[in-house]
């Protein structure tokens, strides 16, 4: 990923040290906090984070809501509240001290911080040595695949969400000092202040839907044909280019799985024993929904956004999986006291659940060995893109194929999904039509009649 730095002073010195740290109340469940060595940076913000974090002036409906933000919700809005509250740190401005003088962000401000959220904070230390690589063809065109989705500014939701952000912040704010004062001359300027800010941030905010600053490709498939292949054959326990020196059955059990089924990461982590059906004329697992399961002992616990569904699998990944289990995992110290099938094979948290980011590594790691900058929602771009080829193939109309898709993908019989994940398919047939179309209507400029 490229980075920018797009800020004056020491924001990104700020927002290194600030950090997002997640904890465990007294009945193990998580949630997100924004600290500042190793305490609340602030306790209003946290409170916000926490509380509520849909605006205090948000719809009836939605504030006698009973449901909560989940915590990977949370955990989104905290990286959104450490970006706000580093760049106004950065700017000498306290949000808190600032709304609570009945004063709001002036139009230059605001247009300061707009500026500062399309763009990707910089991280990298440049300091560090470069290690030097002989450039050949092939060299070069992996570059730029591993490169062609890299891109300085931020895409128009994240921008969305940053802006979003701030308006909520504030509305908090705003509704905890003054909105149960009595109607004074002061108050009444505090109020039209914040309607001015409320207004001018809104329309802001409403032009960020008019259109992405970042422009995709919909021809570039998620994975191109030779690296996908060079994959298969890289993640194969027994392979060559295997780039593992252990865990290698674990490993390709987990790829098999995500290239298989295009399941999220949250569902393989969530994989219990006692969801794997062995049914010789179906195998397959259950997806279940089981927020703030009590048994997840992880720090950052496993999630499914989908519907809870039957995932249909191989006999032979169902084969490799009942092997995991019986020699690798049954052999593994501290495994027997849960039940998620995929674990961590050394160090101190041998025999644990698995996490997040040791998978992420592993995708990682196999994109590394293939030359491809890889992550596993691209293994779930992938599946949709051969998905919608086997449908074809077996001569399934475009509305059975949707329907298909969704109860794959678990999603809402409403959802939109599937044309994000099909724009490629869409791509091809609009080039195959308008190919067909343009040699028909070009002349020949030969002359020939």
């Amino acid at each position: 990923m490229v980075y920018l730095s797009i800020t004056n002073g020491n924001f990104v010195m700020n927002y290194l040290s600030v950090k997002v740290k997640v904890y465990k109340d007294m009945n193990g469940y998580s949630f997100p906090v924004v600290v500042q060595d190793g305490l609340p940076c602030c306790l209003y913000l946290n409170s916000y984070l926490n509380g509520n974090h849909n605006s205090p002036l948000s719809t009836a409906k939605l504030r006698n809501s009973k449901q909560a933000s989940s915590f990977y919700t949370r955990m989104k809005y905290a990286y959104e509240l450490k970006f706000l509250y580093c760049f106004f740190m950065d700017e000498g401005i306290d949000l808190v001290e600032l709304v609570a003088s009945g004063n709001f962000l002036s139009i230059e401000e605001i247009d300061s911080y707009i500026r500062a959220c399309k763009f990707y904070i910089d991280t990298e230390d440049d300091s560090k040595d470069s290690k030097i690589v002989s450039l050949t063809d092939k060299r070069i065109r992996d570059a730029i695949h591993a490169t062609s989705n890299s891109h300085p500014e931020v895409s128009a939701h994240t921008f969305n969400q940053r802006l979003n952000r701030l308006k909520a912040y504030i509305e908090f704010l705003y509704v905890y000092r003054h909105s149960d004062k009595a109607e004074t001359k002061q108050q009444v300027s505090t109020d039209d202040q914040f309607n001015k800010f409320k207004l001018y941030i809104t329309t802001a905010i409403s032009s960020t839907r008019k259109g992405n600053t970042i422009t995709k490709d919909a021809f570039e498939s998620a994975i191109p044909s030779d690296k996908f292949f060079d994959l298969l054959d890289t993640i194969q326990e027994c392979s060559p280019n295997n780039p593992f020196k252990s865990s290698k059955l674990r490993n390709q059990i987990i790829s098999q799985i995500l290239i298989d089924t295009g399941v999220r990461v949250g569902a393989v982590l969530k994989l219990k024993m006692s969801n794997l059906v062995d049914d010789w004329s179906n195998p397959r697992f259950k997806l279940t929904r089981t927020p703030n399961d009590p048994t997840d002992t992880r720090r950052l616990p496993a999630a499914n956004k989908t519907k809870a569904l039957s995932v249909p699998i191989s006999r032979d990944l169902m084969k490799l999986i009942k092997l995991y289990i019986e020699t690798v995992r049954k052999s593994t110290p501290n495994a027997h006291e849960h039940d998620f099938v995929f674990i961590a094979e050394k160090g101190e948290t041998i025999g644990q659940p698995m996490s997040y980011n040791a998978i992420h590594k592993v995708v990682k790691k196999l994109g590394d060995a293939v030359g491809i900058a890889l992550h596993p929602h691209l293994l779930r771009h992938k599946w949709n893109e051969i998905f919608e080829d086997n449908a074809k193939k077996k001569g399934f109309s475009a509305d059975k194929i949707e329907d298909l898709r969704k109860y794959a993908m678990g999603w809402s019989e409403d959802s939109k999904m599937a044309s994000v994940y099909n724009e490629f398919q869409l791509a091809v047939m609009v080039a195959e039509i308008s190919s067909k179309n343009q040699s028909q209507s070009v002349p020949n400029l030969r002359g020939n009649q």
